[in-house]
């Protein structure tokens, strides 16, 4: 088969940026329409699934007229970080709002959540289309990108300049008008910009840096999206909890529960709504850190920087009584914490069945070990490197663990 020609003129790729911003770029220098370039260059007739899930024979070609690895093209739409940012692209997915959004807990302890159920959801897919953008970026003529994450309800403010997002019309590169023209930009608070730079790091360096340690990003998505549940639970649900969630909404300055009476998940939700929920989420996050509220949320600790230790002011110390270590108890909460982190890591998935099938050599055992693997959650596709006969079946031997966790 002939491979298509190649593009004479094509702007690199911003990091971050989604395949449709890209491709109207691309069209810009040609003086041509996207859809005319989608169509008549590349034999694809619709732009409604380029940020979405692009099918493979588009992404093929596209890196033949461009010479951008096929990664890095899947890279700049939603299906690019599956599992990462979403577990799957099936909005059928059988208990996928539970195991996304209901695993962790972070404001409320997890016998105060009442688990949701709903039969059509993908995480952070919004219900209808966002058009928000960095002003001072739109605003640099010669690079009006638009990023993914500007088309998701993921971020509230710019992690480059540090100023909100706001609401645009029209098409970056053409012809483009801001709902607020006569703004100025508007700088984020510290706790805004804050959770958005973690968002950034976890969308170009798949981890984020936390008070406690470094987590990945998977766990980063999930944890954001479990606070924004948190914070839309009713105050009847909440227990002793009521009143921290109650406080948090009062420094926002917004409604208790952005103004909701029903339960609706935060995809669905109008985009003001939206809007509300990501400060209050990012003043909960603020709050924590500063040890204005202590929530009892099993994973709140991660926002808290380790305690210190050893440390002498070179008076007498007082002796106090200790009690004694639990090592046991400390090797099963580890071993539960690692089996939590392999469900969406799978470098931590290999390092634990590499751990947990030293000194078996037999197939029948191994086998048994990966079934026990699947049935705790993580996904056998982590586990195919493991395989008795599988192609990378050699790496078994030299598997360490990962220092990123």
């Amino acid at each position: 088969m002939k491979s298509a020609p190649r593009w004479p003129l094509h702007p690199a790729p911003r990091e971050g940026e989604a395949l449709s911003s890209w491709l109207n770029r691309v069209a810009a220098c040609y003086q041509m329409d996207m859809l005319d370039l989608l169509e008549h260059d590349l034999g694809h007739g619709q732009a409604d699934d380029l940020d979405t899930a692009p099918p493979l024979a588009l992404l093929t070609m596209l890196s033949q007229r461009s010479g951008i690895e096929l990664d890095r093209l899947r890279g700049m739409s939603v299906a690019g970080w599956v599992p990462w940012l979403l577990d799957s692209l099936d909005d059928r997915a059988p208990a996928a709002l539970e195991t996304y959004a209901f695993q962790f807990s972070v404001l409320l302890p997890k016998r105060k959540r009442k688990t949701r159920s709903i039969t059509s959801w993908r995480a952070w897919l919004p219900g209808r289309s966002i058009h928000r953008a960095c002003p001072l970026c739109l605003n640099n003529p010669t690079d009006q990108a638009v990023l993914l994450a500007w088309k998701l309800p993921l971020m509230l403010s710019c992690p480059l300049h540090g100023c909100w997002l706001e609401s645009y019309w029209g098409v970056p590169g053409r012809f483009l008008g801001w709902e607020n023209a006569d703004a100025s930009p508007r700088p984020a608070n510290d706790a805004i910009a804050t959770m958005d730079r973690r968002t950034w790091q976890a969308l170009t360096l798949g981890y984020v840096e936390l008070p406690r340690r470094r987590i990945h990003a998977g766990l980063w998505f999930r944890l954001l999206r479990t606070l924004l549940d948190e914070l839309n639970t009713p105050l009847s649900h909440c227990g002793t909890c009521a009143g921290s969630i109650r406080y948090i909404w009062e420094r926002c300055g917004h409604p208790l529960r952005a103004g909701q009476s029903l339960w609706h998940p935060y995809e669905i939700l109008d985009p003001t709504i939206q809007l509300q929920m990501l400060e209050a989420a990012a003043i909960a996050i603020d709050l924590i850190e500063s040890k204005v509220l202590s929530p009892r949320g099993e994973q709140a600790v991660l926002f808290l920087p380790e305690p210190l230790t050893g440390f002498t002011n070179g008076l007498p110390a007082v002796v106090q009584k200790t009690e004694p270590i639990n090592h046991w108890q400390q090797a099963v909460k580890a071993i539960g914490d690692a089996i939590v982190e392999a469900r969406h890591n799978p470098e931590t998935a290999r390092s634990l069945f590499a751990l947990a099938s030293y000194g078996r050599h037999d197939p029948e055992s191994l086998e048994r070990l990966r079934v026990t693997f699947v049935k705790e959650g993580i996904p056998p596709e982590f586990l195919s490197h493991y395989m008795p006969d599988g192609p990378f079946a050699c790496l078994r031997q030299n598997d360490g663990l990962s220092d990123n966790f």
